[in-house]
């Protein structure tokens, strides 16, 4: 069966959040991936740095927003902003080699761009040995062995103002989404319907 949502509408995946969001389910969010993330997250940093050139590079800790964009990227540097990801393992990485950059990551990085005035945006993939205590396994697993080249991978995007206005036009559309769904869910709400 094919994809019912027409060219310009939200997707029901975008829906979903949106009433998520509304409901203010904040659920902590737990797992292995996120938990090797967080804690590798200052020492990918500094692999990043080094192996894009960079030298030294710091947790960017600045929150940034306007009227249609938020956010905190992961590094801020003089010509760029990065955000980094580790992989929970070779195959993790291999896949994101082997295929185009997420559509959302993409546009995540743009709009970090525009929030921090960059003209550019790296997503970096780095593969970092898991700490023991989420390794899920009594065996170290290790990846520092293998050659820096065969670690990581990295997309880079460049600053669009047309995206730019494509995303304002689709947050446009969330809050125009969120203020029908906040009116019928009212007009619900405690009451026999």
């Amino acid at each position: 069966m094919g994809n019912s949502k027409k060219a310009g509408e939200l997707s029901q995946t975008c829906k979903t959040y949106l009433e998520t969001w509304y409901a203010n389910d904040n659920e902590e969010i737990h797992s292995k991936y996120f938990a090797k993330g967080n804690t590798v997250e200052n020492e990918l940093i500094d692999f990043m740095a080094e192996q894009l050139g960079y030298g030294m590079a710091q947790k960017n800790q600045e929150y940034k927003e306007d009227e249609w964009f938020t956010g905190t990227c992961d590094v801020v540097l003089n010509d760029a902003i990065v955000d980094v990801k580790a992989p929970w393992n070779r195959k993790t990485l291999l896949d994101s080699v082997a295929s185009d950059i997420d559509t959302d990551y993409e546009y995540q990085l743009i709009g970090y761009c525009h929030l921090y005035n960059k003209p550019k945006g790296i997503l970096f993939y780095g593969l970092m040995d898991t700490p023991s205590d989420i390794a899920y396994t009594d065996e170290d697993v290790t990846y520092s062995h293998l050659p820096d080249n065969e670690r990581w991978t990295a997309f880079e995007v460049t600053y669009s103002e047309y995206k730019i206005k494509d995303i304002i036009q689709r947050v446009i559309q969330c809050r125009e989404y969120l203020a029908n769904y906040e009116s019928l869910i009212k007009s619900k709400l405690g009451k026999i319907n």
